[in-house]
């Protein structure tokens, strides 16, 4: 059986900075992990999995300056027990993370409105019945449907994601460019979706700057002495003598 934790597209898709990287990395696998794992399949193919995950995640982990996660596959007497305290180290370096970086917005994300939410949600709606109405064969329409419900659930996020988003979309103008009975529907609505995306965040920037303390005023320069008055020089006797009127 072959499977996969992660895809390329989404190794290509995680976020630069080491922290968010790491907590979106082990979201996904372990996602994943979740899913290929159920009642109907072997003791072998669940240890494979596990192990599998446990690998990519210490090795990741290491990679983005993680620390407190190891996995040593030498040392699992107790397998069942070695996932375990594994998980809770994973759990423990993420939720962490997500605390530390509580409150901050990352420059390439955009808190969307409710109305934007909803207008997006009305073309992609439009993306669905164009192509379903096209004549399209059942696998790519299959792979639109995919890219669409991708797009949907980064809708759903807290913050929509720039870099998911735009390659979300991108994916579906390549794939329906060449096509001419959905061509110009399915890119009209993609762009109304990126004007929509657009606008959002540069109310946001907007609002952020209008909140932003002022700059801290520039201290003022030490004041000078003021020089001491001169006293008047006292006259000599030579000069009293020639004002002695005899």
């Amino acid at each position: 059986m072959s499977y996969e934790l992660i895809s390329e597209e989404e190794y290509a898709n995680l976020p630069d900075e080491d922290d968010r990287c790491f907590v979106e990395f082990e979201h996904i696998v372990r996602r994943n992990m979740t899913r290929m794992i159920d009642e109907n399949t072997s003791r072998e193919f669940d240890l494979a999995v596990r192990e599998q995950y446990m690998a990519a995640v210490a090795a990741v982990a290491w990679e983005c300056h993680i620390s407190n996660i190891e996995y040593n596959p030498d040392s699992n007497n107790n397998f069942n027990e070695a996932f375990s305290r594994f998980s809770l180290a994973v759990q423990g370096e993420v939720a962490k993370i997500r605390i530390r970086l509580r409150g901050i917005r990352h420059p390439y994300s955009v808190l969307l409105t409710g109305s934007t939410r909803t207008k997006i949600e009305h073309y992609i709606a439009r993306i669905r019945d164009t192509v379903e109405r096209s004549d399209l064969d059942h696998d790519r329409k299959k792979r639109l449907w995919q890219r669409l419900d991708q797009l949907m659930a980064e809708l759903k996020s807290p913050r929509l994601n720039f870099a998911k988003t735009m390659g979300i979309l991108a994916a579906v103008v390549a794939t329906t460019g060449s096509l001419v009975t959905i061509a110009a529907e399915g890119q009209s609505a993609v762009a109304h979706i990126m004007q929509l995306i657009g606008h959002d965040k540069e109310t946001e920037e907007a609002a952020t700057e209008r909140l932003a303390p002022p700059p801290k005023a520039l201290p003022s320069p030490p004041a000078t002495a003021k020089p001491a008055p001169q006293q008047p020089e006292r006259p000599t006797v030579a000069e009293l003598d020639d004002e002695i009127p005899f």
